[in-house]
């Protein structure tokens, strides 16, 4: 199979699971249309300093929070699917390496979403932890691909 083919065949199978797994977390999440009405309108400006005001819910948003967790960990766990069958077709070192640091993003969105969920951390610190994740994402990318090239 050429790399253009089985490039085409697993973005595909991506794009219809993500289809089908949004579909199902809205179907199995409770009021999710109220919910994430409630969600969007609760958005407040908040001081985080003399200076700086930024946008955060005044409340907790459980519904909201239990989708997005549920959303991220199916989809994470999905992705390890995807780097095994990058394997078992010889994808190369960067598409896999893409692949995961894509697991690790994932599963640890879904991790922080649970913190928040269960008001172990705030809206901010929720935040801090997405963006903790890109720069992890990043390093671990960028590892797996330094070190495949080291071994060679």
């Amino acid at each position: 199979m050429s790399p253009k083919k089985k490039q085409d065949v697993l973005g595909l199978i991506s794009l219809g699971f993500f289809f089908v797994l949004l579909g199902v977390i809205i179907v199995i999440t409770p009021n999710w249309y109220s919910a994430a009405r409630s969600f969007v309108k609760d958005f407040e400006l908040v001081k985080v300093n003399q200076n700086i005001s930024l946008p955060a819910p005044e409340s907790n948003h459980p519904v909201i929070y239990r989708a997005i967790e549920r959303f991220c960990l199916v989809w994470g766990l999905f992705q390890i699917g995807i780097l095994v069958s990058k394997f078992f077709l010889r994808e190369t070192v960067h598409k896999k390496a893409e692949t995961f640091s894509g697991i690790i993003f994932w599963l640890g969105a879904a991790y922080v979403t649970n913190l928040l969920l269960t008001e172990s951390i705030s809206w901010f610190a929720f935040l801090a932890g997405l963006i903790t994740l890109v720069g992890i994402t990043i390093i671990a990318r960028s590892l797996v691909v330094l070190l495949y090239e080291f071994t060679r």
